[in-house]
């Protein structure tokens, strides 16, 4: 476990510095722009992020004293920070996702130690073990690093764990128990079959896991309509 959070936080600290080189690049309009996140703007993307950031953090706090936080006061409080959050200026924006993100970072290092191994609990309710919260930090960054459409797309991540989340959406997916018959077939990596397999789908990782996660069939390759993979979990 203690290895796997430490190639994450590795990876974090990457896929942070992309996503800050990312926001330093936009301009004020940009943050009324749509997104891949259905109703929210580029500006409600950004203060999620550094509303994530802060509540997992409340996560590693728990984790690591064993004093119970939860992620969030209420889904009522995180709405509301969001939406706000939202009308405020790009400088004020940019800098929030900044320092959350490097108050997380910092006391996230705890989670390579003994903390790594204690029990917390998502916003959702799902338990996990505290070096799994770097990898939920983690998702969040690239996830919503694509959906800000600036540029940076699955192709860019790592192949190692866009690898990982293909694995993940279609596990996902075959849990819900009405999967389709499909065979992924993600270029140089194992085809993954949902619904028992049936008709191939071709693409690279970044197309496949863009389809998974997002439901945007862009260059996919197929003989039969895709559906649409239900809402990522």
């Amino acid at each position: 476990m203690t290895n796997r959070a430490a190639e994450n936080l590795a990876l974090l600290d990457e896929e942070t510095a992309r996503l800050l080189a990312t926001v330093d690049d936009l301009v004020r309009a940009d943050l009324t722009r749509e997104t891949l996140c259905q109703g929210w703007s580029v500006a409600h993307v950004l203060t999620h992020l550094a509303r994530n950031a802060d509540a997992l953090l409340n996560l590693v706090r728990w984790a690591v004293d064993g004093q119970e936080r939860p992620a969030y006061a209420s889904e009522e409080v995180r709405a509301e920070e969001i939406t706000v959050g939202a009308g405020r200026s790009l400088e004020a924006i940019r800098k929030d996702v900044a320092v959350s993100a490097e108050r997380f970072r910092t006391l996230a290092d705890a989670l390579q130690g003994e903390a790594g191994e204690a029990r917390v609990r998502t916003r959702t309710g799902t338990p996990l073990a505290g070096a799994q919260i770097v990898s939920l930090r983690l998702l969040e960054v690239v996830f919503h690093h694509v959906d800000l459409q600036a540029g940076y797309t699955f192709e860019d991540a790592h192949p190692a764990w866009v690898g990982r989340m293909i694995r993940r959406g279609a596990r996902q997916w075959e849990a819900t128990g009405a999967a389709p018959g499909l065979t992924l077939l993600p270029a140089g990596l194992e085809p993954l079959r949902v619904g028992g397999g049936g008709a191939e789908v071709h693409g690279t990782p970044g197309q496949l896991l863009l389809w998974l996660a997002r439901g945007v069939n862009e260059d996919l390759r197929a003989d039969v309509d895709l559906p649409t993979p239900p809402a990522w979990a």
